[in-house]
């Protein structure tokens, strides 16, 4: 699904990272120009020392391949966000020690995750701080009720958002929020809640029926709002 990361990528340009870089097996003739794709075999890639966050999981797929990327790619990057299909294939031994990794899961995602960790609980808010202490990642729980917990205890609660969020995609849009505010030089929990405002801000902005796309066009909206 290279759509899911060319709308991460789309966002991520929007949302303050100075640089965006795409990696994949082979270069899409629908990459808008402005994005740089890297077609280099993936160690090779990885080595690019510009690299302040990564985001992994959108179109990665969920075979054995994805799950061998996954595991190289969170071993080498600086700092890391975790979406959409990497969620799905993540284990407690591809978890490096000491790096800020922020987890972003919706409940059927959240739930394979208290699976893989030997988390059993119940309800969003326990499940994310649950995960949180026994992974070490932030966790960025996302539903009707958003909410953001980090190791420590801290749970930041989301306010009200447009219903339209629940939309297929917009969610590969704040997880290229949220690595471009990692890539700033944000802490994981504070680029989570950065990204969760400046989502509903954009959907707001955005008003009723939006695509994906259209949401993404309007976060650097969201975010001028901040300025």
């Amino acid at each position: 699904m290279p759509g899911a990361s060319l709308l991460s990528a789309h966002a991520a340009q929007r949302a303050g990272a100075g640089y965006v870089k795409l990696l994949a097996p082979a270069a899409d003739p629908r990459t808008p120009p402005d994005v740089v794709t890297d077609t280099a075999p993936l160690a090779e890639a990885l080595a690019d020392p510009r690299m302040a966050a990564m985001l992994v999981g959108p179109g990665l797929g969920r075979g054995d391949a994805a799950s061998a990327a996954l595991a190289e790619a969170l071993s080498k990057a600086r700092a890391a966000v975790v979406d959409a299909d990497a969620l799905m294939l993540l284990t407690p031994a591809m978890l490096p020690e000491g790096k800020p990794i922020l987890a972003t899961p919706h409940d059927g995602e959240l739930e394979n995750l208290c699976r893989a960790f030997g988390i059993i609980v119940e309800g969003r808010r326990d499940r994310a701080l649950a995960l949180a202490k026994v992974s070490g990642m932030v966790v960025l729980a996302k539903g009707p009720d958003s909410c953001v917990a980090a190791p420590d205890g801290r749970l930041a609660l989301a306010p009200p958002a447009s219903s339209w969020l629940s939309v297929a995609g917009t969610g590969d849009v704040l997880a290229g929020i949220a690595a471009s505010r990692m890539a700033t030089g944000r802490d994981p929990f504070t680029a989570a809640c950065e990204a969760v405002w400046l989502h509903g801000e954009a959907a707001r902005r955005a008003g009723a029926a939006f695509t994906p796309s259209q949401l993404a066009e309007r976060v650097a909206d969201a975010l001028a709002a901040c300025l």
